[in-house]
């Protein structure tokens, strides 16, 4: 169980501080925008400042989404292993941050209602 609580506190852990840095992206990603604003509309005047920025970023998201869409891995039909007599045993399920974290919390959640309870 032990083990179960270190891998949720690693995870938790991991979680929090890839958000933090997200935000902090997110906080300089702005101060960046605005000084680009500031030389393009001194430059060359507020409507071609927006008109560059709003293009920039609509290149940015459609390059995001684009490679979003891609598949992870592609696999050809040849490339398929033949099947044996016997199914082997099935592999261990990846490990998915998201869903730990989301674990992690609902175990806390129900931890704190069971002490909440046994208080009573």
């Amino acid at each position: 169980m032990s083990a179960t609580k270190e891998q949720a506190r690693q995870t938790a852990r991991s979680a929090a501080l890839t958000v933090a840095g997200g935000v902090l992206c997110l906080v300089g990603l702005g101060f960046l925008t605005a000084a680009l604003w500031i030389v393009l509309a001194t430059e060359y005047g507020a409507l071609i400042a927006a008109l560059l920025l709003g293009g920039l970023y609509l290149i940015l998201g459609g390059a995001v989404l684009a490679f979003g869409r891609e598949p992870q891995s592609r696999v050809r039909p040849e490339a398929r292993p033949v099947m044996p007599q016997e199914p082997p045993a099935a592999p261990p399920r990846p490990s998915d941050p998201w869903l730990d974290l989301a674990e992690g919390f609902a175990r806390g959640l129900q931890a704190g209602r069971e002490i909440r309870r046994d208080r009573r």
